[in-house]
């Protein structure tokens, strides 16, 4: 599954990454990030799709079962009207051809649940893992831009100092 190896891709980049000393926090270029998270965004539809052929092919087997059901059904029918004894034949036709469709339908209800509940069950997989990835970039950018918007206040603090000495210097040298 193409997400899994993201997923994995993500990890060794995370694992990889200088680590800022004293924490346990890395360092991660952010466009390389960003263009992962997309990454993941693109292979989630591929399991949405992945989970919509699955029903397709609930839907095909579904309609196979009822076809063969139907065909079982009209051969017993068939056959029972060639015999004498109609009144049993007939009989055992019917219920076999009950009981072949009874069958057919409790297949196929279990293959429509299974589906369901795999496609549900990859929906809310990719749901969350994209929830997880936003709020974690989400989550980087900040810690990134405070951590900058410190560094910048501490660099405009060392301007602000050195144009007030050199002020200073003048009107000294001046007076």
């Amino acid at each position: 599954m193409e997400i899994l190896s993201l997923i994995d891709k993500l990890e060794t980049n995370v694992t990889a990454s200088a680590r800022l000393p004293g924490t346990h926090k890395v360092m991660m270029d952010a466009d390389r990030l960003l263009q992962m998270v997309d990454q993941l965004r693109v292979a989630i539809p591929k399991d949405v799709r992945d989970s919509q052929d699955m029903l397709a092919q609930r839907e095909a087997i579904i309609n196979q079962a009822l076809l063969d059901a139907r065909r079982i059904k009209a051969s017993a029918e068939e056959e029972s009207r060639t015999q004498v004894d109609e009144s049993t034949i007939v009989k055992q036709a019917e219920d076999m051809a009950e009981e072949a469709l009874a069958d057919a339908k409790r297949r196929s209800d279990a293959l429509v649940k299974d589906s369901q509940r795999k496609a549900h069950d990859a929906m809310q997989e990719a749901q969350s893992f994209s929830d997880d990835r936003i709020t974690e970039s989400n989550r980087y950018a900040t810690e990134t831009l405070f951590r900058l918007e410190q560094q910048l206040a501490s660099v405009l603090n060392a301007v602000r100092r050195g144009l007030d000495t050199l002020e200073e210097h003048e009107r000294t040298q001046v007076a």
